[in-house]
């Protein structure tokens, strides 16, 4: 469980955010929550096992991409039933003023059909949402 918290911790804070070179546009980036089972160790912003079915009490890492630089924005990833209940709302800090990516991890005991929603919490807003499932 170190071992996990020491990998979470490292990801927060050298991955947090890509740069924008003076050459990109926003165009190249797209409001999108992608979830995945790990973090590809050769390209840290690219998740591993991408999809929408998990085991419950694992890691589920997400890459939230926004179309809009986020501007050092910390990200909230809400967690709700398909009924509609909040399960979790997890605050995720940004380390970096600027960049259109973050990488992170939670997970989900219980399971179920869900919904997780990618929100910038600087102006409350909500970037996207990907339903999964839970095993």
């Amino acid at each position: 469980m170190k071992k996990l918290l020491f990998l979470v911790l490292i990801v927060l804070s050298v991955v947090s955010c890509s740069k924008k070179s003076d050459s990109t546009t926003s165009s190249e980036y797209s409001n999108k929550l992608t979830l995945g089972t790990g973090v590809n160790p050769s390209n840290l912003f690219e998740l591993t096992g991408a999809g929408t079915t998990f085991t419950a009490s694992t890691p589920i890492w997400f890459r939230l991409e926004s179309a809009d630089d986020m501007g050092g924005s910390a990200v909230r990833i809400k967690i709700d039933e398909q009924s509609g209940t909040v399960v979790s709302s997890q605050d995720y800090p940004n380390s970096q003023s600027y960049g259109h990516i973050l990488l992170s991890m939670f997970t989900v005991t219980r399971a179920g059909n869900y919904t997780a929603t990618g929100i910038l919490v600087n102006g409350n807003k909500t970037i996207a949402s990907v339903n999964f499932v839970v095993n």
